[in-house]
């Protein structure tokens, strides 16, 4: 068993590991932060390893804040097949499936423009380029004239099954939250019946991770549905991710109705989630879980790399790198402080320690 892991990762494993050294350093991130302005940023950005995706880029586009996101997105997209190239069918089938989380984003995007009557070609510039993981033509759905004739022309896809769903509420309610909240429980629901295509071993870690990661989403989710959209818990709880504790019915439920986060501490599990959340407010929670959430990676990648946890981690850390990007770029566009903007980053660290 042990020797059959090291032989299906020998490669893979090693490739990831290199491809993490070119994670942005704390040192990058210093700088990056202390930046005076966006240009000055792109500059000290064209220093690290995302140089030759910015290379021929216009500053001075009216777009550049699209264009760039384009581009990190593209980085991610590059990452992921990388990652592939070193991996064997069966782990490189389930990576892919993971990856087409951005499928659903490009989706997500196209229902906004039909939604609003945006222009096609307008709307084009906000799609990610997704090239092999993906063989829809975002360009033509953009042309569809409304989204129940975006649902039918999807008919021969997956995607057809989450929006079809979800299309009654959105002609009732006029509304795109049902069908974008479709679209992600879905997803999730695709990676934990895809498991299977996984060894014994790698099945565990995996959904290990895929429970951890929803039980985040989902206390994100839950406190955004109550605090901002004023959603009642009945509500909220058929808008929870089938996974983590939500696979439980009591701690779903606990989940949807508290009133609190003080209360959700004292009916979930002490530890992680009980110690995490005990005298926290809902300003501080994003960053807090956050932060939890990359001390697991870091768990993971401190562990012998013959695992599937590896390239998984290494992918989710990459995404929260183009974030973190994304969200310095547009606060040196906004002129805001460099301590403004460090709270919002998902900081790469783990315990104090860079992972």
């Amino acid at each position: 068993m042990i020797w059959g892991q090291v032989w299906r990762y020998a490669y893979g494993g090693a490739r990831v590991m290199a491809l993490k050294s070119r994670l942005l350093t704390p040192e990058d991130y210093h700088f990056l932060l202390v930046a005076s302005d966006s240009r000055q940023f792109l500059t000290y950005l064209q220093t690290t390893a995302y140089a030759p995706a910015l290379s021929g880029w216009d500053w001075g586009s009216p777009h550049r804040e699209v264009l760039l996101s384009q581009k990190l997105y593209g980085e991610l997209v590059a990452a992921v097949q990388k990652v592939n190239r070193g991996l064997l069918r069966r782990e490189r089938s389930f990576i892919t499936l993971l990856a087409r989380r951005l499928e659903a984003q490009n989706l997500k995007m196209v229902l906004r423009a039909l939604h609003q009557g945006w222009p096609p070609e307008a709307s084009q510039t906000w799609l990610f380029s997704l090239s092999s993981l993906s063989a829809l033509d975002f360009r033509q759905l953009l042309e569809l004239p409304d989204i129940p004739a975006l649902v039918g022309h999807l008919s021969p896809s997956p995607w057809r099954e989450p929006l079809s769903r979800a299309l009654p509420r959105y002609v009732q309610e006029h509304r795109l939250f049902p069908l974008e909240m479709s679209l992600d429980l879905w997803v999730f629901a695709w990676w934990r019946r895809n498991l299977r295509l996984l060894g014994r071993g790698d099945r565990k870690v995996a959904g290990r991770l895929l429970d951890q990661y929803a039980d985040v989403l989902n206390l994100l989710w839950s406190c955004r549905f109550r605090e901002i959209y004023h959603l009642p818990g009945e509500e909220i709880y058929h808008y929870l991710l089938d996974g983590g504790l939500c696979r439980q019915p009591a701690f779903r439920r606990a989940l949807a109705f508290a009133g609190s986060i003080e209360e959700l501490a004292s009916r979930w599990p002490r530890r992680p989630y009980g110690d995490l959340l005990r005298g926290l407010s809902p300003a501080h929670l994003e960053g807090r879980l956050w932060q939890w959430w990359l001390s697991v990676l870091a768990r993971v990648l401190r562990q012998p790399p013959f695992q599937i946890g590896l390239p998984m981690s290494y992918l989710w850390l990459k995404e929260m790198e183009v974030q973190n990007i994304l969200a310095l770029f547009t606060g040196k566009e906004l002129q805001e402080t460099p301590e403004r903007l460090s709270i919002r980053l998902r900081f790469l660290t783990a315990g104090g320690a860079y992972v």
